[in-house]
């Protein structure tokens, strides 16, 4: 999953030149989540990446002990 996303950091950087051809860029893993923000209008539902295609997102996979 970091080797992912760095390469999604590294695409993103190099679109960002000019003159060069398009950056394409590979289409996440697809998984689903129950959201458990009760503060969220999805609260209690499974929210996916496909869910907000076109959009800009960010996923924070937070673990504790």
């Amino acid at each position: 999953m970091i080797r992912i996303a760095f390469a999604l950091a590294v695409a993103a950087f190099a679109g960002c030149g000019s003159g060069g051809p398009p950056v394409v860029i590979p289409m996440a893993p697809d998984f689903a989540l129950l959201d458990v923000n009760p503060n969220s209008t999805s609260y209690n539902l499974a929210v996916s990446p496909r869910d907000r295609l076109g959009s800009v997102t960010g996923w924070y996979f937070g673990a504790a002990t």
